[in-house]
């Protein structure tokens, strides 16, 4: 699976008993793609709120929800300091749903919407992975390179690395 941020899980947890319990009113917003109420540009602890809403759909394995919630932050918050973060989570989403091509669109997403994010480096990596699921074999190879040349000293060139090498 992609390679993920520092503040949350490489891999999805399982569903649990907890996870039955009624979502918050953030959660359910994150799941219908709709923004809370209180969510408007410029309000951190809002932003915060909704991102996290989204991310723990993703956690729980919801990632139809997952894609929902962190499209609407996108559009709420496209220039907020977690945007690269949610785009790259839908990314993410798709490819844990098997939507290789889905998941490159997204991740490309990123890299045009966000050049600059330190988020690009793991969003080429995430591309080679979908791309190797979808048989292009060459174009991941093309991407893992891409990645050694443009971001060097990331640690998604270090996985680059050992992927071209055949380890």
């Amino acid at each position: 699976m992609p390679a993920a941020p520092p503040q949350a899980p490489r891999r999805a947890s399982r569903r649990c008993a907890a996870d039955s319990r009624a979502p918050s009113s953030a959660t359910r917003a994150a799941a219908t793609g709709s923004a809370p109420a209180a969510a408007r540009p410029g309000d951190a602890a809002a932003e915060q709120r909704a991102y996290d809403a989204a991310l723990e759909l993703f956690k729980r394995g919801d990632y139809p929800g997952a894609i929902a919630g962190f499209t609407s932050f996108v559009r709420t918050y496209p220039r907020g300091v977690l945007a690269p973060s949610a785009q790259y989570w839908i990314g993410n989403a798709h490819f844990a749903r098997r939507d290789y091509r889905a998941a490159i669109t997204a991740q490309r997403a990123l890299i045009a919407g966000y050049p600059d994010s330190n988020k690009v480096p793991d969003a080429l990596l995430n591309i080679a992975s979908a791309q190797s699921e979808l048989g292009d074999n060459a174009g991941a190879r093309r991407t893992l390179e891409e990645i050694v040349a443009k971001h060097p000293q990331s640690e998604a060139a270090a996985k680059a690395k050992q992927r071209l090498s055949g380890r």
